[in-house]
């Protein structure tokens, strides 16, 4: 009796799993142009900070916690040094420059 090589198909759902775009698009590099300086933008929720560890939004001085999404934005031509963490809706209406 011959061989069949076709492969056995799964038991499991045809139907492929829902893709998580928030979770893929956590930590893509962005650029964006605001009053004609270049900044780097990428979002995070700080998962790799320490426990205690939180930050200061630039724009409205509240406190951003461990675990809460937020925008990470920086000049791209002074570099990293003035990265600051904005909460999302923040970042979007920023206007000003990074200190």
């Amino acid at each position: 009796m011959p061989r069949n090589n076709r492969p056995k198909r799964s038991r499991r759902s045809s139907e492929p799993e829902e893709l998580d775009l928030s979770a893929v698009r956590m930590g893509i590099r962005r650029t964006e142009i605001k009053r004609g300086v270049e900044y780097t933008t990428q979002t995070s929720i700080g998962a790799n900070a320490d426990e205690d560890k939180s930050w200061v939004c630039p724009h409205c001085h509240l406190q951003i916690s461990k675990g809460i999404s937020h925008t990470v934005a920086w000049d791209s031509v002074r570099g990293v040094e003035t990265r600051r963490h904005f909460h999302n809706a923040c970042w979007k209406s920023f206007q000003g420059q990074l200190l």
